[in-house]
């Protein structure tokens, strides 16, 4: 169903609409991933971008009325019997989202028609692209993607919100709560839906040639091992639990970085300060001979590329206050 808003021609689409055909298909042991909350994202203690799988149906945190976020893959059980949203846990890549489409990327960029294009603030769309067949290679699927920024479907190739088998986009129906949005309109930005062709599918192969990434291309990196720390798992906080506890606890851990012995991938305590709060990015390591057993935090992003071992041992010890409180 179409309707008219502001003089342009918009889609009635519910969420589960979107998920039924962006997800068709959808094997017994694997689950899409949402989250939802209300407010301004930028603001939201990080645990609420942990999120939550499904189906069946759509935990009460999807609301009109609020933030609505779904990872771009499904996600099978791990080893500990149970879902997450990391890249441990791909089952199979289901969309192929491109982030900022109005803004940072120009509209003639978009060679292929989406599925799915959403307003999700004022000039500035997601397009999704819903696969004939859903990736089940996370290389080919991170390739894909890489090779699109890196051939102009971002601003600054650098800090994308497009990246990554794990990533969030906003679901059609929702609003963006950002506070700049809320003080220029006079209330949260009630997402539109100006697309809406859930037929139109692509294989990847198809979306790979359209934006000319050679899917057979695969990045080798060069990782520094590192020896295995001779102490418990991690640094200590005020002699009580360690970090690494810390951030499982908090919903913060995600999986160990392959190649690195010690370094672990996490979700940046402070990923509401990145763009698009991307969650990519951030990795901790133990503490090793190496790093005077203090343990090390990375976050590639530019709102922390001052912030060392030292803010996340604080931000833990803040954590591990409340926790007990």
């Amino acid at each position: 169903m179409q309707h008219n808003v502001g003089g342009h021609s918009t889609f009635v689409v519910s969420n589960i609409d979107f998920l039924s055909y962006g997800f068709k298909g959808l094997g017994e042991d694997e689950q899409f991933w949402v989250t939802g909350f209300p407010n301004d994202p930028l603001s939201v203690p990080p645990w609420q971008w942990s999120g939550y799988g499904a189906p069946p149906g759509l935990p009460v945190c999807i609301h009109s009325t609020h933030n609505n976020y779904i990872a771009v893959s499904s996600f099978k059980r791990g080893t500990d019997g149970k879902y997450h949203r990391r890249k441990a846990n791909f089952s199979r890549m289901h969309i192929v989202m491109v982030d900022d489409v109005g803004t940072k990327v120009p509209l003639e960029r978009l060679v292929l028609s989406p599925s799915v294009q959403v307003e999700t603030s004022p000039g500035n769309f997601q397009a999704w692209y819903f696969l004939k067949v859903p990736e089940p290679d996370p290389r080919r699927a991170v390739r894909l993607i890489d090779g699109m920024i890196e051939n102009g479907l971002t601003a600054d190739a650098s800090d994308p919100g497009m990246r990554g088998v794990t990533r969030y986009g906003r679901l059609p129906v929702g609003v963006n709560g950002k506070a700049k949005y809320v003080e220029r309109i006079g209330h949260p930005f009630v997402q539109t839906v100006p697309i809406w062709s859930p037929h139109v599918r692509y294989s990847i192969e198809e979306i790979a040639d359209a934006y000319e990434v050679d899917l057979n291309v695969f990045e080798t990196h060069k990782r520094r091992q590192v020896a295995a720390p001779k102490h418990s798992v991690a640094k200590t906080i005020n002699g009580d639990n360690t970090v690494l506890d810390l951030l499982i606890r908090a919903d913060l851990y995600q999986d160990s970085l392959d190649g690195i012995a010690g370094a672990h991938v996490i979700i940046c305590p402070w990923v509401h300060e990145h763009t698009d709060e991307d969650p990519s990015g951030t990795v901790y390591f133990e503490p090793s001979e190496e790093n005077n057993w203090h343990g090390g935090f990375k976050c590639h992003h530019g709102h922390c590329q001052s912030r060392n071992i030292a803010d996340l041992s604080h931000f833990m010890a803040r954590l591990q206050l409340i926790n007990q409180g």
